[in-house]
């Protein structure tokens, strides 16, 4: 989302100011010029990201399937949430009357828009209609509270705040319908000590590429000191049941990936349940 974001910004600029390409704008800290580059520049520095105080907050959505003889499991999607980012605009020319000049282009243009159209939009973010944009009004931190922390000297500069989409994955999990059973039957009342140890408890977990995020098949998970072991199903899942209190250490073993071990505590309070990412080998 957040280059997304950039990348938006960045076209309107070079479509709507003197500068003639894109190149010209750049996203490091404001006063870094580029080594032997004497042309004039547009700096966008991103120094704020938060949850947006105007926009509601989606609900979180579940739809339930059923397999046959497998585990019951849960889509869900993730709350979509509105995310305020903070920006900074700069420009560098020469000459102090030529960065005065390009800021007010840029000014000109920012309100003129006053929003981001959606059809000047990157395509990720499309589907949620204008975003809003403020320019120079209440920055979420104090002006020269960021100069100082940022160690440069305060300059002219444009602050803008657009509220953009953050959505999440949708992913998939397993609904565990015996997730701890009763520490007493009908047939022992007293609590003892073994009683506890061999409350049924689960563990699942899904396994993802670290690089790309997506969900890795046929990884073998085996809980350290037990015989127990599974593997990763299509969507990256896998899952132990009937597990003693304690801590345990998962190894897993992707092929293409460094093996990974992990550590799981099970205390028999609640349904745990593990997000583990694996690197490739190269």
């Amino acid at each position: 989302m957040l280059i997304s974001l950039l990348q938006t910004l960045a076209e309107i600029m070079a479509g709507g100011t003197s500068l003639t390409s894109i190149e010209q704008i750049d996203f490091s800290l404001p006063g870094s010029r580029r080594d032997g580059y004497v042309g004039p520049l547009l700096n966008l520095y991103l120094y704020d990201i938060r949850q947006s105080k105007q926009l509601q907050q989606a609900g979180r959505q579940k739809e339930r399937n059923f397999s046959e003889g497998g585990l019951q499991t849960a889509r869900v999607n993730l709350p979509l949430t509105w995310i305020d980012v903070s920006l900074m605009l700069t420009a560098w020319d020469r000459t102090a009357l030529g960065e005065y000049h390009l800021l007010n282009e840029a000014l000109t243009l920012l309100l003129r828009h006053r929003s981001l159209r959606e059809e000047f939009l990157v395509p990720e973010l499309r589907g949620y209609g204008n975003l809003s944009m403020t320019v120079a009004v209440n920055s979420p931190v104090e002006i020269s509270s960021l100069w100082s922390a940022l160690s440069l000297p305060l300059r002219p500069a444009l602050y803008l705040t657009v509220t953009a989409p953050l959505e999440s994955e949708i992913v998939s999990i397993p609904l565990v319908w015996e997730r701890i059973m009763s520490l007493y039957n009908d047939r022992q009342k007293s609590s003892t000590s073994e009683t506890v140890m061999n409350q049924r408890v689960s563990v699942a977990g899904v396994i993802k590429s670290a690089v790309t995020s997506r969900p890795l098949t046929d990884t073998k998970v085996t809980v350290m000191g037990t015989e127990k072991s599974a593997t990763s199903n299509q969507e990256g899942l896998f899952f132990f049941d009937n597990l003693r209190l304690g801590n345990y250490i998962l190894t897993l073993n992707c092929s293409g990936y460094l093996p990974q071990n992990c550590n799981v505590l099970v205390d028999g309070k609640t349904y745990t349940f593990k997000e583990v990412l694996l690197s490739p080998e190269n």
